[in-house]
């Protein structure tokens, strides 16, 4: 009967040590070659979220430029304080019984405006607010085609982008005062933009994103578009309307047969000329 020694035979013990340690790296290889495409996986799913969500990014920002480039086409926005049937800014004030409208037709390029807004620039407004007349103006862009460029379009666009922020006439009053020399020259983004800042506009980055992106074009475009149909033939044209619907023209040129009374409206009088007017159809109402 055979029996087994203790500790066996030294060199097969070795043997069997060698194989334990053999099956131990290739156990440690495994999983590292296991960790290794783990990782692998990891960064292929990453890399495929991120492509997909640069991917959505992109569609977002094309379907945000479309709509407002629909937007734009579509023409439907009007600034706030255009409460006039034909596209007109009314100014603030509470008419009193019996008060006329007063019609004020301005392109931002016109000389001839600013020579009317330096005379009764803040006269207008005033009889506004004291309630003496319900004052309306109207910004047409005409001379853009006249002038070759489309500084009025973009210096209207800036005024419903002021409105919007209620300083529709402060800003009006800036673009006027600094009207160029050289009728034509035009005015740059960034002059119409120290404008509305000089008049007061609070949040210029919105103001300077609306003019960007024409947000108001349309709207301009419809007011151009009624210059016609309101027998408005040129600028400045102020018309009174009294309450039993007499309207008149008074800023008539001698030429084409006017009364002249443009040049009393531009005259050193012609603040008080426009004041007498008002009152003038208050009475005749």
């Amino acid at each position: 009967m055979s029996t087994r020694k203790p500790g066996g035979h030294p060199a097969r013990a070795a043997q069997a040590e060698d194989a334990r340690e053999a099956r131990r790296a290739r156990a440690a290889a495994m999983r590292q070659r296991e960790l290794a495409r783990e990782r692998s996986r990891r960064v292929l799913l990453i890399s495929v979220a991120v492509v997909v969500v640069l991917v959505l990014v992109a569609v977002v920002a094309v379907v945000v430029d479309r709509s407002r480039g629909d937007e734009v086409a579509a023409g439907t926005g009007t600034p706030p304080g255009v409460t006039a049937d034909d596209g007109g800014y009314v100014l603030p004030g509470t008419p009193a019984a019996g008060a006329p409208t007063l019609d004020i037709w301005l392109d931002y390029q016109c000389p001839v405006c600013k020579q009317f807004e330096d005379v009764s620039g803040e006269v207008y407004p005033q009889l506004a607010a004291e309630g003496r007349a319900r004052v309306v103006v109207h910004t047409l862009s005409f001379l853009d085609a006249n002038l070759g460029n489309d500084s009025s379009s973009r210096a209207a666009q800036g005024a419903a982008a002021a409105a919007a922020q209620g300083r529709f006439v402060e800003y009006t009053q800036e673009v006027f005062a600094n009207q160029p020399e050289q009728e034509g020259e035009g005015y740059t983004d960034d002059q119409l933009e120290q404008f509305a800042k000089d008049a007061g506009v609070a949040d210029t980055a919105t103001w300077r994103r609306q003019l960007d992106d024409r947000t108001w074009q349309g709207f301009v475009e419809r007011v151009q578009g009624a210059m016609s149909d309101q027998g408005v033939s040129g600028t400045p044209t102020v018309v009174l309307t009294a309450a039993d619907g007499t309207k008149q023209n008074i800023s008539q040129p001698t030429s084409g047969g006017g009364d002249g009374s443009l040049a009393q409206l531009l005259g050193a009088d012609g603040a008080r000329f426009l004041t007498d007017a008002v009152a003038a159809a208050t009475r005749a109402s």
